[in-house]
């Protein structure tokens, strides 16, 4: 899609080039651009797509300022439609309150504390905007969450584990042994090779529940709401132990590596999310000083 602004005037031109022969339409769809959960997608097919905080809503907006069951957006006769279901805090349609209005591409919508982008079938401008968000979410070299995003998630879930007691946070900070080492040698080109194929590893271990960021050089998070105690330790062992018989390769050669782990679980005296990290850094702390390459439980 192309736009080109008219000269003294606020209108725009869009210009929309149908898809080539044989290219598939990219279905409607909603994004969230601004929000904890930001980059998160949603198609929309031929059911209507329910938005809210229940876990059977086709977007799980999983924060108190959304409802259950807050919006659906539906595909009708020449395009698509959002619908109030009744919600608290109401939705709105280009910072306008609506109880159902029209959709159109490039639409934005407010619901409770998140901002959603809606893109019509077909949109040229939706491949655009993910790139945009794929730069703003993700660290490049790992494909892991960035560390601001991984924070803002993990934040997110906090507070619903504070308001939750069965969707506590488990938490994993990882830290390579030895990784300075590797640069020193090799160079920080086989140093970012040795992070991105560590990266692989784990990506290769995680179910779907767990969120994965970078916190920077070679210490990683990990964190879940729907784990028990024994089942996150086992993760964190799963992943020990792949690394430890695993060989990373660089340029010259290969390399092996091991990782100390330290654990933390949410606890109900913990006020901010930065004391479930410091309690598992205290975790990591303990491995590093036991001699590394082992998990340690705080």
């Amino acid at each position: 899609m192309g736009e080109r602004g008219r000269a003294g005037s606020n209108e725009t031109t869009r210009v929309v080039l149908p898809p080539g022969d044989g290219e598939r339409r990219e279905p409607a769809c909603v994004v969230v651009v601004a929000g904890a959960q930001l980059g998160h997608e949603a198609a929309i097919g031929e059911l209507p797509l329910l938005i809210g905080r229940a876990d059977d809503c086709g977007l799980v907006l999983a924060d108190s300022s959304v409802s259950r069951r807050h919006c659906s957006v539906s595909r009708v006769a020449g395009g698509h439609v959002v619908e109030d279901l009744g919600s608290t805090n109401g939705c709105f349609v280009n910072g306008e309150p609506v109880v159902r209005a029209p959709l159109r591409d490039g639409d934005r919508l407010r619901i409770g504390h998140y901002e959603l982008k809606f893109f019509g079938e077909g949109s040229a401008e939706a491949k655009y905007h993910r790139e945009l968000l794929n730069q703003a979410v993700f660290d490049a070299l790992t494909a892991f969450y960035n560390r601001r995003q991984s924070r803002e998630m993990l934040e997110h879930a906090f507070d619903r584990g504070r308001r939750e007691t069965s969707a506590r946070v488990h938490l994993m900070i990882l830290d390579l042994d030895h990784f300075k080492p590797v640069n020193d040698r090799h160079g920080h080109l086989a140093g970012d090779r040795v992070l991105s194929g560590f990266a692989e590893l784990v990506r290769g271990l995680l179910p779907p529940d767990c969120v994965a960021g970078r916190l920077g050089g070679e210490e990683f998070v990990v964190f879940t709401v729907q784990q028990s105690d024994e089942a996150f330790r086992a993760l964190a062992e799963d992943i020990r132990v792949a690394l430890e018989g695993a060989t990373l390769p660089i340029d010259q050669g290969e390399v092996r590596l091991t990782v100390s782990i330290g654990i933390a679980v949410q606890e109900p005296e913990m006020r901010l999310a930065a004391d479930l990290l410091r309690t598992a850094d205290g975790a990591l702390y303990q491995a590093k000083q036991g001699g590394r390459n082992r998990v340690v439980v705080a």
